[in-house]
Order: structure tokens, then sequence, then C-alpha cells
């Protein structure tokens, strides 16, 4: 039974290295007998082939044949742990008994210290992961990411979400193996651990366990993308077949989660579009009916963190919903906000941060995802005093250097034929009009000038 708030205290957090390299994190919770498990390594890299090979390895890596199941320890059976990959990182997540953490890190070592890929579950991975990807790259938020990309990056660096399945199909499995050998290092990696354990007794616990994954030789050089400034006058307009509504993704550089201004930009987003009352669904949902989807919110995508205004509106709503919201990032980044709603976003920043870690289940995650953003898990001690000294004036300064649509890339996806007329007849815009995903490249164009107020 999970013990009333008032009763429960906040567990010191373990951070340290282990001998092979490996970065642990670990925190104590007595809520259930379980251990939460999040395995984090890095895995960005340039071109399509690579995005295929590592999509493939996301699904592979704890994979066992038929014969390897029936071998394994009773707690990695008994337990749940799964693997993945999105744009920078392959990861292992789940849980496992408090008792059986030591044998369930063995077998994630064994997993992880060697390519051990059977021919025919990469064939049969190659079909499944293949028929996934089809079916998400057929959502219009996932055009809108992936022109954006294609936007901020050269073609020769250019980082993929969901690859091609066609690309997919003609991974073979030494690809897999050899990208396995060249990315799967403990010295890259960060294992977070939540639950039902003592930190005095998990690092011999984990060293045992995870001694027999070490590093083979030196690293390969980092991949550094290389991203472009936005071209915020020149709207990318990609065509959608068959589309009775339109995307609309408005994109920028966020603050680093460690830097000065991240939570002034917090509030900021928290008043634009982080939660249901926010201005953008007031205005353009609730008041005037342009959306049936609105929200802003940060993701890091190669390794930049991005703020994504993203909304669904109908097609004859498109070119007055732009208008609305430009004209919102405008207000924003020029008209201080009032004490109540400072007031009101910082007390929704500051229970977020509570909720985050009311299981170990979501504190597990929200460590990992803390540290894969270069951020220590002490950063989370002093936030809530940095929210709480925010001035209006403040808000207003980060909104003006990370929100104001001179910051902001913006992609549209529908309809080409309906929506190019409209939107041509913006002022101030310049849209460009893709058919093909393939068709689009970097945009250079020089931004209009701005005062000192409102540069990063």
């Amino acid at each position: 039974m999970t013990a009333p708030a008032e009763e429960r205290t906040e567990s010191p957090v373990l951070d340290t290295v282990l001998s092979n390299g490996l970065r642990l994190v670990a925190v104590r919770d007595t809520t259930v007998p379980l251990v939460e498990i999040r395995l984090s390594i890095p895995c960005l890299g340039a071109g399509e082939e690579h995005a295929a090979a590592a999509h493939l390895l996301g699904d592979l890596l704890l994979r066992h044949t038929d014969d390897e199941q029936r071998s394994l320890p009773v707690a990695w059976r008994a337990g749940d742990l799964d693997s993945g990959r999105d744009v920078d990182r392959l990861g292992a997540f789940g849980y496992t008994s408090a008792a059986g953490i030591e044998p369930v890190l063995r077998v994630l070592a064994e997993r992880l210290a060697r390519p051990h890929h059977p021919d025919e579950l990469v064939l049969e991975a190659r079909q499944r992961v293949a028929a996934q990807v089809a079916i998400g790259r057929g959502d219009a938020r996932w055009t809108a990411l992936a022109a954006l990309l294609r936007r901020r990056h050269p073609a020769d660096a250019l980082p993929f979400d969901m690859p091609d399945p066609q690309v997919l199909r003609r991974v073979e499995p030494a690809h897999v193996a050899a990208l396995h050998r060249a990315r799967i290092r403990p010295d890259a990696a960060t294992l977070v651990l939540v639950g039902d354990l003592r930190p005095d007794d998990i690092v011999p616990s984990a060293e045992r366990a995870l001694a027999g994954w070490q590093n083979d030789g030196p690293p390969e050089p980092a991949f550094r993308p290389h991203a472009l400034p936005p071209a915020p006058g020149d709207p990318a307009l990609v065509h959608r077949a068959r589309s009775a509504q339109a995307e609309i993704l408005l994109a920028g550089r966020a603050p680093h989660r460690t830097h000065a201004r991240r939570p002034a930009f917090d509030v900021a987003n928290v008043l634009l579009g982080g939660e249901v009352s926010a201005r953008l669904s007031r205005n353009l949902r609730e008041d005037k009916g342009y959306a049936y989807a609105v929200g802003s919110g940060v993701e890091v995508i190669a390794q930049l963190p991005t703020v994504m205004i993203q909304l669904g509106v109908g097609e004859q709503h498109v070119a007055d919903a732009l208008t609305e919201v430009r004209s919102e990032l405008v207000r924003l980044a020029e008209v201080p906000v009032d004490a109540a709603e400072l007031d009101a976003a910082r007390t929704l920043l500051s229970g977020r941060l509570a909720t985050a870690r009311v299981s170990p289940a979501s504190h597990a995650t929200f460590l990992s995802n803390l540290v894969a953003e270069g951020a220590s898990p002490a950063w989370l001690d002093g936030y809530a005093q940095r929210l709480g000294s925010l001035t209006p004036a403040d808000v207003r300064a980060a909104a003006r250097a990370c929100l104001h649509p001179d910051e902001l890339d913006v992609v549209v996806v529908g309809n080409t034929a309906s929506l190019a007329g409209p939107l041509d007849a913006l002022p101030e815009l310049s849209v460009r009009r893709y058919e093909r995903l393939t068709d689009i490249a970097p945009v250079t164009r020089t931004r209009p000038a701005r005062t000192a107020e409102g540069t990063r």
C-alpha cells in the first residue's frame, strides 16, 4: 500500500560510475517490492541506413529465441523488460522484483556484451518493424517532424526518426551486429534503478552482475549534428493526400535544462500551450473553434532541446489559425504576464515535478530523461527555488528569446491544393510548397533584425 503523501520522504539519489564505465543512478523507494529499470545508450547518427539498423537493434536488443527463453532465470521471466529506439538513443526499460534484480542485470549484461541476433530473428524483425513503421509514418504529426528535421539539418548530417520501410527491409544481420559492437558500450550508457533497493548494496550487486559488459576498444568519434538557424519567414507546406485536416508545427530551440533561462522559459511555455487552459487552447479551440488539438512542449531531438507547438486544424482555418498563433507568440514576448498567471504557472510546474516522482516507474523515467539531457539529478534541488524567484520580466525575456515568431520554423502538412492559396495570402511569409518529403532541403534566410533583448 502506498504511504500517505505526508509520511513519504524523498530518498537521496546515488549517482556513481561502475568499474566498466557505466553510470549508475539509484533511488530507494519501497512503495512496492519492485525495481524499475531504465537503461539509456546514445545512438544518434546520420542517414536513413543508420536509422534503419538502429531501429532493428532497438527491437532485437532484449529479444530471445524460444530455446533461450526457456533457459532464462525465473526473475527475468517474472519481470517485464523491453527495448526500443528514438532519434537520439537506444534504451531498455521495465521492472523486476526487488529480489531478482541481480540475476536480471546479469542477463541484461549478457545481451549487451556482444551481438547475439540470429539471422532468423533479424529477418523476422525486418518485416515486423517495417510494418509498424509504415503505420507510424502515416501520421501527419510524423510528417511534420520529418519535414522539420529536413529543414534543420543538411543532407549529409540528417538524422531520421522512422526510416523508410523499404530501407528497413534491406538491413542485413551483419549491419545490426556492427552497430551493436560500435554503440552498445557501458562507458556511454546510464542505468537508472528506482525501487525497493538499498543504495549501499546495489553498487556491489551491479558490479557483479554487469562485470561481463566491457568496452571493446576505443569509442567511435561522436556524431555531432549540425543544425541550421530557423527560417521563420519560409513556412514549409508539405502535401498529404486525402487529408481533411491539417497539421501545423512551429518549432525552435529551447534552453537547455541547466540554462539559467530554462525556468522562465518553462513558465512561458505553460502559459502558451503547456496545459489545457493555456492561451492557445482558449483562443484557437474554445473561442474560435479553429483547432481540435493544440499544445506545446519540449522534446530533445538530435541532441537539441526543441520547443514544439502543434495544432490539428480544419483545412478552412489553417491561415487564420497560423495568424492567431503568431499573434499569441508576439503577445507573450511583448506584454508582461500578470501576477496571477505567473503564480498559477509556477504552481503547475511544481506539481508536475512532484507527480513525476510519485511512483517508482515515473521517477525512473524522469531521472533517465534528465540525465540523458545532460543534467545532474541534483538539478531538482534548486528548481522550485528558481521558479519562485522569477519575475514577469524574466518570462517576457525568455519568450522573446525562444518563442517569438522570428525564432521558429513553421511546417504545415495537408492538401497543398487547398492550403497554398490561403497561406500565400499571409503577409511577411513566403510559403514553400513540397509535394514529397524528399524534396525538402534546408533554407537559409536572413531573419528580421531584432533588439538585443530578443536575442540569445
